[in-house]
């Protein structure tokens, strides 16, 4: 077990388990969001009615961890890692300090457990935001003719970046065209008749897979500079893209479920573990549709096969 430090707040955590020399990593997230409103019942006592399975995370992704365990009951795999890793709905910095650490070396694929019902997925968004301030000396709006504006500025600024998202809707593989970049929030101002000393535009934007966010970041920097050179920029995230490189070597692992891969739209820290040259799948139990909702549930009939699916993995690993 490691500690992962967060730039604020209590340090996350991992728990690595190593079977002989590991060069295939299972990873599932234990950390959850917090229980939504409207649960029915406890979100923290799992509740079997029918063919369900109801508890918080029990869809992302905890009844992935537990078909993980009880796969491990039976079959002893003899080079993988078992990565439990936590902060994966908020920083990502347990994942990331994992693929920092020696435990990352010699690693060369990852099932990454996600809710994709079983099914492979290998691609999906990036995710990207930040935040771009600027400041006036404010006063009177009496004075508006002769004081800069934070608000006017950043608005122009906005326009600027839709209209390169609007030129880049059409770039990206089928099913990802598209920057999916979001005007998200325009801060600033206190009252009618007052200029505001600072004003505060928060974008965000979702590349396609295959497409370089650092050069992608490079541009929206220069569109930033020209616009408003005077102003700061903070990048808050910056997630890469996802694409499995290799399928036909996990076909050995998850058999015919390899054959038929889904799309994603969803992030996931596949993508951390791919961008740092290990090839990944996403693949677990259960529907995102039920993730950070109330009543999450997942099917008890895919925790079962997903077991089985898993105890055939580590029984030849």
């Amino acid at each position: 077990m490691a500690d992962a430090p967060r730039a604020q707040g209590k340090p996350s955590s991992y728990v690595y388990a190593r079977f002989g020399r590991p060069k295939l990593l299972v990873n599932a997230h234990l950390d959850t969001v917090p229980p939504n409103a409207d649960w029915s019942s406890d979100p923290f006592v799992p509740r079997i009615e029918g063919d369900r399975l109801y508890a918080l995370g029990a869809a992302d992704t905890k009844g992935a961890a537990a078909a993980i365990l009880s796969a491990l009951d039976d079959a002893k795999p003899t080079d993988t890692g078992i990565l439990f890793s936590g902060d994966e709905e908020w920083s990502g910095v347990a994942i990331r300090d994992f693929v920092g650490s020696a435990h990352f070396a010699g690693l060369e694929r990852a099932i990454v457990c996600e809710p994709t019902n079983l099914r492979a997925g290998t691609r999906h968004r990036g995710i990207g935001s930040f935040e771009v301030d600027v400041t006036s000396p404010g006063g009177h709006s009496s004075l508006a003719d002769k004081l800069p504006s934070p608000i006017a500025m950043l608005s122009r600024l906005g326009v600027a970046l839709d209209d390169w998202a609007r030129a880049h809707r059409d770039v990206g593989p089928k099913g990802f065209e598209g920057m999916c970049l979001n005007l998200a929030k325009l801060e600033g101002g206190v009252a009618f008749n007052v200029i505001p000393a600072h004003g505060r535009l928060v974008v965000s934007l979702r590349p396609p897979p295959g497409f370089d966010t650092v050069a992608i970041r490079a541009e929206l920097e220069a569109i930033i500079a020209k616009a408003l050179p005077e102003a700061k920029t903070r990048f808050t995230r910056d997630n890469p893209t996802f694409a499995t490189r290799d399928l036909k070597s996990f076909e050995p692992l998850l058999g015919k479920i390899a054959a038929a891969p889904i799309d994603l739209g969803f992030w996931t820290e596949a993508a951390v573990l791919a961008a740092n040259g290990v090839d990944a799948v996403v693949f677990g139990p259960g529907d995102i549709a039920q993730a950070h909702g109330p009543n999450e549930w997942v099917p008890i009939d895919e925790l079962h096969r997903a077991r089985e699916i898993f105890r055939a993995m580590f029984a030849q690993s």
